[in-house]
């Protein structure tokens, strides 16, 4: 093809038609031009193509990790409302002074309030997006904002889980192991995530009466308000949490809906 086109222009020079040999040229220059901008062109194309591909494996990577920590976020604030609910049920029993008089009802309220769940977030998917700069992939500003907030948010509330996991070991636990045979709550325990029933527990009752007067009724109740209220900080950022996820699965779906995918 370039022979072809050297031998006109050599044609027109030695037929001395200067002004058609320019505006041969000037065409095959033209040409040449269209050529390299329609190439360019296939390849924006092919990369606009890929990264529209990218974005929707992204996606769907995304609004299945957020919907597995909706499930399992579900079940951990079900857990946790129970507990709130049993420091209730506990106070009352602490307030009327009938901790002596009902046991068995002490003891699995006791087992009950010590079953706390924490939230323990999947985020392969989003850190990679965030780690990795594969944020600009996605066109949606506001779902990439959400990401990083996302990511900032599971750490904030990661302080409140410490908080309540240190105030049960180093306060709560002490207190109730001098005071009560925790071991008869092993008689009503039984753990949510124990389908099988794998776990084997004690049969038989402590031999080992509570070591609690009316003097301890206070200390008590205090311990199990205190429980409560660190508790309640990571009740209330779980609920945060679910109504952030919802939001945001909001956005990718929005998203997908863009790419038309259902």
């Amino acid at each position: 093809m370039i022979k072809f086109f050297r031998r006109i222009r050599q044609q027109l020079l030695t037929e001395h038609k200067v002004s058609k040999y320019l505006l041969y040229a000037f065409g095959e220059i033209l040409l040449v031009v269209i050529g390299i901008l329609l190439a360019l062109q296939i390849s924006s194309w092919n990369e606009q193509r890929l990264e529209n591909k990218q974005e929707v494996e992204l996606l769907l990577g995304l609004k299945k990790e957020f919907q597995d920590n909706l499930s399992q976020l579900n079940a951990s604030i079900k857990i946790n409302g129970k507990v709130t609910r049993t420091c209730l049920d506990l106070t009352r029993m602490i307030r009327t002074d009938s901790v002596r008089k009902a046991p068995e009802r002490l003891h699995e309220l006791l087992m009950t309030m010590l079953d706390f769940n924490s939230f323990d977030a999947r985020t392969g998917v989003s850190g990679e997006i965030v780690a990795s700069g594969k944020l600009n992939i996605l066109k949606n500003d506001a779902l990439r904002v959400q990401l990083v907030n996302w990511l900032t948010l599971l750490q904030d509330c990661e302080e409140d889980i410490l908080f309540r996991s240190e105030n049960y070991t180093i306060n709560l636990m002490p207190f109730l192991m001098k005071r009560f045979p925790m071991a008869n709550g092993e008689l009503t325990k039984k753990l949510d995530f124990d389908k099988k029933n794998y776990l084997t527990t004690y049969t038989e009752k402590s031999p080992f009466e509570m070591d609690f007067s009316s003097k301890d009724l206070l200390a008590f109740e205090n311990q199990v308000w205190h429980h409560k209220h660190n508790h309640d900080y990571v009740v209330i950022n779980e609920l945060n949490v679910r109504d952030f996820i919802n939001s945001t699965l909001e956005m990718i779906e929005e998203a997908l809906h863009e790419k038309g995918i259902q």
